[in-house]
């Protein structure tokens, strides 16, 4: 009996020490092959199968539910056989925690299973061929060492934590930026990425959870010419919010700068000062299949500014999109509920075509927008096809404006109606804009109201428009703009008041002219520009009172059109103002060089 009490305390303390023993063993190996082993587990997959790996200090702790892992400096960089025409990519790494990590699954089912990990001062720089020409899933294009490697099957983390993360993308053919992100802080619950995400270009991978900040992220384009800023993101998918401090489209170069790059017509823009919140943001939908999917986003105080110079000639090649056909075109699904705007401004400016000093300017201040159902998807907005706009605001700080737009979504001929109203101001406030535009300056008058009611498609529209006002004169100025005792002037701006302008409407016994409203659309112009032509022809209508037959001639007339032809079949408009382009260059060298000398000024 005591002989087999022996035995058994023998084979208790052996089991007890081949327990302890295991770890202990397994930990003699791990660490004095750390380094091996770590860079295996980095280098095998395909984006960094042609990247070195080196390591400051390696700590590999095994017990019976997993592996600790500690890491610092570690440092990921291509190999000098890796070619331009590759993704490469420089990665530096302070600290690495990892907590749980579990042998058998990746040495048996090549899969990565963590339960938590520890990031901190990582940066990463990667270094790639421009976007149109970068197929990084193409097994052609990949050095042999890329094609062998094995991407994992899962990489799954519980409980993840990134502390200051900043991320460079560089392009290669100009060694400029393209996208930098930096002070990003996120905390990840519930990370997957699958195989099958990699090689599925509309997921990104899986979260259950996602919080933290980010401090600044920028996107370079149009050949690093322009730039998209936002900072201090915040996000919380649990709550399913997405807030943005700043938001800005930024121009590199001046007006005149940038718009004389360009053989024709281009124009500049720039958003300032805006800030954003996203409510109801289904995150989730977006990285695993790459919708976007938000109930509701609010914009507030956004500052846009748009230049075109029309002295450069048109290209009446482009054909931009109207609302119908941009959603149905759309390669990404989007859905909004609802998207506010709170106190916008926008700024349109005009230099035009002809010898004025100076540009054509009118702005819109206190700006407010609600847009409802933009969507093209298709499975979210159900049986609701009308996009809806609502807005107001007020044109040149004074006339009160009010828009309804709406669209069919789902119309083959782009249905939509327009409505609107404009209130009480006084006309001399048009002058920044019309004086340069027409070398005609309005000495009095005040508008007490604008009505329209407006129905179009893609081709055309027609409705009508009343304009209440009165005490209404012009004067026509000379090439810089100014009043002058010449007599033909004086004479043309006694006759544009008395014979050509009506001054009031309602007229003085009381009748009120009604503006009638036609206009084929200018295929080569935006969707504003369209809205613009047809209240304008209304404006025209009620000065000279055309009706709605003269409208139509005129307007087959200008597009080449027999009369009862539809509008559908306009013909392409060719050419090219060559004599125009040189003079608009020549004309242009000036203002460059005043951008220039400014922008020194404020250096």
């Amino acid at each position: 009996m005591k002989k087999l009490l022996f035995w058994l305390v023998g084979a208790l303390l052996f089991f007890l020490l081949l327990l302890r023993g295991v770890p202990f063993l397994i930990n003699l190996y791990l660490n004095a092959n750390a380094d091996r082993i770590v860079s295996s587990l980095i280098t095998r997959t395909s984006l960094f199968g042609d990247h070195q790996v080196s390591f400051g200090d390696i700590r590999l702790n095994y017990n019976y539910s997993g592996t600790y892992l500690k890491i610092q400096d570690i440092k990921v960089s291509p190999s000098l056989t890796l070619g331009d025409e590759f993704v490469k990519v420089d990665l530096s790494i302070d600290h690495l925690d990892i907590i749980g990590f579990n042998w058998s699954n990746y040495l048996l089912k090549n899969t990565i299973l963590v339960d938590s990990a520890k990031i901190d001062q990582i940066k990463l720089v990667s270094f790639s061929p421009p976007l149109d020409s970068l197929q990084v899933r193409s097994s052609s294009r990949r050095p042999p060492s890329q094609t062998k490697g094995k991407d994992y099957e899962l990489i799954a983390v519980n409980n993840f934590d990134l502390q200051n993360l900043s991320i460079e993308l560089y392009n290669n053919l100009h060694d400029s930026v393209r996208v930098h992100l930096k002070d990003m802080y996120l905390q990840v619950r519930g990370f997957k990425l699958t195989k099958e995400d990699i090689e599925n270009p509309q997921s990104l991978f899986h979260v259950d959870n996602v919080s933290g900040s980010i401090g600044e992220a920028a996107f370079h384009f149009d050949r690093f010419r322009q730039y998209a800023l936002v900072k201090e993101i915040v996000l919380d998918t649990e709550l399913r919010k997405m807030n943005f401090g700043y938001i800005a489209l930024l121009n590199k170069q001046g007006k005149y700068t940038y718009t004389s790059q360009f053989p024709e017509r281009q124009s500049w823009t720039k958003i300032d000062s805006a800030q954003m919140e996203l409510r109801g943001f289904h995150i989730g939908n977006f990285l695993e299949r790459g919708i976007i999917e938000i109930d509701t986003i609010f914009t507030f105080n956004p500052r846009v500014e748009i230049f075109v110079d029309k002295r450069k000639p048109e290209n009446k090649d482009k054909r931009p999109q109207m609302i119908q056909a941009l959603f149905s075109n759309l390669r990404q699904v989007i859905h909004v509920d609802h998207s506010f705007v709170r106190n916008g401004y926008i700024r349109i400016e005009e230099r035009p075509n002809n010898q004025s000093p100076r540009s054509g300017m009118l702005y819109i201040s206190e700006l407010n927008a609600h847009v409802i159902n933009i969507s093209n998807y298709v499975e979210r907005r159900g049986g609701n096809k009308l996009l809806r706009l609502e807005g107001e605001g007020r044109l040149m700080g004074q006339g009160l404006i009010n828009l309804l737009a709406q669209y069919d979504l789902e119309s083959e001929k782009g249905d939509f109606t327009l409505k609107g109203t404009l209130g009480k101001m006084d006309l001399t406030l048009l002058d920044p804009m019309i004086k340069p535009q027409a070398h005609v300056s309005i000495e009095s008058g005040k508008v007490n109201s604008v009505k329209f009611d407006i129905t179009g498609n893609d081709f055309d529209g027609t409705g009508k428009l009343t304009v209440l006002y009165e005490d209404l004169e012009v004067v026509l100025l000379n090439a810089d703009l100014d009043v002058d005792n010449n007599f033909f002037r004086r004479i043309g701006s006694f006759l544009a008041n008395k014979l050509i302008i009506r001054s009031n409407n309602p007229k003085k016994n009381g009748e009120v002219v009604h503006g009638t409203v036609y206009y084929i659309r200018d295929t080569n112009k935006s969707m504003f520009a369209y809205w613009w032509q047809l209240i304008f022809s209304g404006l025209k209508s009620t000065l000279t009172g055309d009706d709605l037959e003269k409208l139509k001639i005129r307007e087959q007339e200008r597009h080449g059109l027999s009369t009862g032809q539809k509008p559908g079949a306009i013909p392409l408009i060719g050419g090219r103002k060559s004599e125009q382009a040189k003079q608009q260059e020549q004309l242009s060298r000036k203002e460059r060089r005043e951008e220039r000398r400014q922008s020194k000024n404020k250096e």
